[in-house]
Parts: structure tokens; sequence; C-alpha cells
């Protein structure tokens, strides 16, 4: 602002244009009348010192005289005052506004490209949302992209805080890769010498990352590579942006192809590595590059051969909530290729799931549920159970505060346990009996088909060891009400675990005492003349038909 206000002052005193020079035996051109009086009102202006500066009618339209004036000094001072102004201002910006900010945009002077771009940086970063929209509606896209092949430092910098902001705006994502913004962009990311320019280069191609019809784009470009090796760079904003632009690409299957076969490239290794900065957010994109990496089978034996285990188990124990949250989702993604559960099976990592079951975080614990899911066999039960796993599971199930989300994944562990007798009896012992009338609430009161389906064919397993006749007796209204959810719910396998289950409470008196009088009597005995259904269910249907009319 002093700049501005000493060449004002200069302007009105002599009444030309401070950096007068000689040519020859001419000065420079003295002050237009109109010139004269915009750099007066700004002066005015500027010496209010307001905290919160609007831009008036009047001082627009001495702004829009210095801006289109032939002179370049006046340029420069326009461009000044902008810079000046947003910094400042808080109110939004209008077409009107922007419309001399992108002539001097357009300008081949660098001081007025330095002050301009800062402008709009300023505008858009630091002012209301809806400074971005009226950016964009000003034609400043055009030129901001061209300012990117500007050599001076500044203008770079600039141009791309700017094309950054710009980026958040869904259409400007692809407008600005479809006027082939992207290419520069990659230049200054893999070349800038200034951090800074380097910083808000790769910054802007994150957010491009964001829109899925970018991405192509970008990989052709050669982006993936570029944000490959700057993982290796000592900035850990750098790291940071690449990593979870990694992130974004690795969404794509074609994509996580490419990354996971470029072995002289070594993009697992080198996001492993940064499971070890120092930086928690850097740790935190490493595990969401790698748990989207390991959506296909190929990288997720690729990821833990390279030793991502031990550094994700230590970030289960000690990373901040959202980088356990990320581990725990990698871990789970790993979990599901079969090669690797001898790595996953050892004790030392069985160790931390109970620990991850009975976290605060929803998140947490449903990747670990679905970690256990992936991982349990008949097999391998018994091993969940000495872990504490089980306990941990079933822990899940009594706390009525569980998501949907959570519930499907834990009674879908606990369901492949049960297949075992041991885990069965362990069931029937542990949380003082309140298992199986949990699981009883659960399925009558869940809406979710596949939750209601697991707590099915665990108490069907547990009714198979056999449950006493006194805690079968309170939960009768419960056993009928999501016993004709799931026959009425017309899927195969829901009404033969249905079917399943009425054969095994035949036996208990107090439910056959009360069966004749509920809906599913009826409900069976038309499945038993339902052509549609397979001849091994129509089978069982007229099975528990029998039973009943028979006991």
């Amino acid at each position: 602002m002093e700049a501005f206000m000493e060449y004002c002052a200069c302007c009105l005193c002599c009444g030309c244009y401070p950096a007068r020079q000689y040519r020859g035996d001419l000065y420079e051109p003295l002050l237009l009348d109109n010139e004269r009086e915009a750099v007066n009102r700004l002066l005015r202006f500027l010496e209010q010192k307001e905290e919160k500066p609007l831009l008036t009618d009047e001082r627009l339209h001495a702004l829009c005289t210095l801006s289109y004036s032939d002179n370049v000094e006046l340029q420069r001072s326009a461009a000044l005052c902008f810079s000046e102004i947003s910094s400042r201002m808080l109110a939004p910006v209008s077409v009107n506004v922007m419309e001399p900010l992108v002539a001097l945009l357009e300008s081949e002077d660098t001081q007025v490209q330095r002050h301009a771009t800062l402008a709009v940086n300023n505008f858009t970063l630091h002012g209301p949302e809806s400074n971005i929209r009226t950016t964009l509606q000003s034609g400043a896209l055009y030129p901001l992209l061209t300012l990117l092949n500007s050599p001076d430092t500044e203008v770079q910098c600039n141009a791309c805080g700017c094309i950054t902001s710009l980026a958040t705006n869904a259409r400007a994502k692809r407008e600005i890769v479809v006027k082939r913004g992207a290419r520069p962009l990659l230049r200054l990311a893999a070349d800038a010498v200034d951090p800074r320019v380097q910083r808000n280069a790769v910054g802007a191609l994150l957010n491009l990352t964001h829109l899925e019809t970018n991405r192509s784009d970008l990989a052709r470009e050669g982006a993936i590579k570029v944000f490959n090796d700057l993982l290796l760079d000592d900035d850990t904003e750098i790291q940071y942006y690449c990593a979870a632009a990694l992130s974004n690409m690795a969404v794509d299957t074609e994509h996580r192809r490419v990354m996971g076969s470029l072995w002289e490239r070594n993009i697992p290794g080198r996001l492993i590595a940064l499971l070890s900065s120092m930086a928690d957010k850097v740790k935190c994109q490493a595990c969401l590059a790698l748990r989207n990496l390991a959506s296909d089978e190929t990288n997720q034996r690729l990821i833990v051969r390279q030793g991502a285990l031990p550094k994700l188990y230590h970030l289960l124990k000690t990373g901040s909530k959202d980088t356990q949250v990320a581990a725990a989702a990698c871990v789970r993604n790993l979990s599901i290729c079969k090669a690797n559960q001898p790595e996953l099976l050892q004790d030392w990592f069985l160790a931390i799931l109970p620990r991850m079951l009975s976290d605060k975080s929803t998140a947490i614990r449903c990747h670990a549920a679905g970690t256990v899911r992936n991982l349990v066999d008949t097999e391998n039960a018994e091993a969940f159970v000495q872990a504490g796993i089980l306990d941990a599971l079933t822990g899940n199930l009594v706390d009525s505060s569980s998501s949907v989300e959570l519930q499907s994944e834990v009674t879908a562990a606990v369901a492949i346990m049960a297949n075992k007798e041991s885990v069965r009896d362990h069931l029937h012992e542990t949380k003082e009996g309140r298992v199986f009338p949990n699981l009883v609430s659960v399925a009558t009161n869940c809406e979710n088909l596949n939750v209601q389906y697991n707590c099915a064919s665990i108490i069907g397993q547990l009714l198979v060891t056999g449950i006493e006749a006194e805690t079968i007796g309170p939960n009768v209204p419960g056993l009928l009400c999501y016993l004709e959810r799931l026959l009425n719910s017309g899927d195969a396998n829901s009404v033969q675990i249905t079917l399943w289950t009425l054969l095994l409470l035949a036996k208990y008196d107090n439910f056959q005492r009360v069966y004749p009088s509920s809906a599913l009597p009826q409900k069976v005995e038309g499945l038993t003349m339902w052509a549609n259904l397979p001849a091994n269910i129509q089978d069982m249907a007229q099975s528990v038909v029998n039973k009943y009319s028979t006991s």
C-alpha cells in the first residue's frame, strides 16, 4: 500500500509518471485528466486504511481507468492496488470487479502479472466461495493457465495457487484439463526450482485427480511418474499431496494395475517407506493410497511382501485416530488375499484385533471385524478365540449402539466361527449368557437383510448345540418376528435358513405352543406348493409342516 501511495503522490505533485526517463529530448507523457482523477480517487481511498475495504462504483471506475490505460506504469499501479485490496476484502467480488483484473492478467509486463495473479489468488483463497465461481465466469482461467508458462517464479507461484483454488470447482476441474492445463502443471511439479511453485503445482494436480474423467488424461500426460518421483522429495507437503494424488489415481482399476506393475519405480515400496514419516498426515495418506492399491489381489500380495505389515501394526498402536482408521482399512484389504494369511495370522498381529474391535471409532471396529471375517475359518477359529477376538466381537453384539454396518461385519465373522463346536460352546458361556437373546434382538430390530441372515445363521448353530428351554421362552416373540421377515424376503437362502431354524426349534415345547397361532404355518404351507422354489427347499418346507403337525 505504501508503494502505491508513494506513486500516487508523485503523480499528483509533478503531473507525470514517477518512472520518468529521457528519450532523446522527450519526457514520458503527462497524465491524462481522467487518469489523474483516477489516481486521486484511489489515493483518497487508500489513505482511509479501511479494515474491510469495499469497492464502490467510483473506486472501481478509477481502477478500470488505470487497468485499461496504455501506460504500463498505471497498469502496475492498478495491479498493486488490487493486490492490496484483495488481502483484506471480505465481500464477494463481482464480474465487474474481475474484468479489469483479467485484463491485467493478460498484460505482458511481469510486475503487472505478479500483482494481478496475487490479487486473484487472494480473492479465490481467502474470500467467500462464490469468488471462485465469479472468477471462472469472468474468463480468468485461460490467462492464468497461460501464465503457468511464465519464466518468473512469483508469477508461476501465484498462478499455480489460483489454479489450485479454482480446481476445487467441479466444472473448473474438467475445464483445466481440457484446456491442457495439466501439462504445464506437471512440468512445474517436476522441474520447478522454487519449492513454493512445486507445492502449489502439486496441490493443483491433486485437486484435478478428484474428478474421475480427469484421471485417465493425467495418466497419459505422465502424472503417475511425477507423483511417484516426488514421494522422495524432502518437503512433507509435497509428499502428502503426491500420496493423496496417487490414492485418487488408484481408485481406478486400470491405474492400480499400472502402479503395481511399475517395478522399476516401486510405487508400493515408496508408499510403505512413507509409513515411517515424521508427519502424521503423510503416514495417513500413504495408508489410504496403499488401501486403494490393495483393491487388486496382485497388489495385496506385493504390499505385504515388501514389509508393510509391521509398519501398519505400529500405526494401529501409535498413530492418530485418522491414521489408525486408514491403517485398519488397508489391513482389511490386505486380508482379502489368501496368500497373505500366514503373515496376518501370526500371534503378534492377532493380538491387536481385540483392541481394534473395542475402539471408540466405529470405522476401526468395522475394519477389524471385516479383517476377521476375511481371515477366519473353521480350522483357525480356535486361535481367534484364544486371542480374545471372539469375546471382542460379541461385545459389539451386546452393544445396542452398534451401527448396521458394524453389525453386518461382526455377525458375518461370528457366523463363520460358529461352525466350530468349541466356538459355539464359548458363545453359550460368554457375556453371562446374553449372546443368544442379543442375537434375537438384533435380528428382530435390524431391517438389514444381511444382518438378519447372519444372526439367523449363528442362532441356528447355537440351536444345534442346544439351548436351555428357559432361554428360548422369553425370546419366542422375537424368533417368530425375524423368521417371518426372512421368509417374506423372497431370498432363497433366507427362506432355507428359516426352515432349518424351524426344524431345530421344533423340539422346544414353549416354541411349539406359540407357533400354530403365528403367521408362519400358513406361509410354510404355501412354500410346499411354490413351483419356482428349488426342490430341496420345498422338501424342507414339507418337513417343517410334518414336524409341527405331528408334535
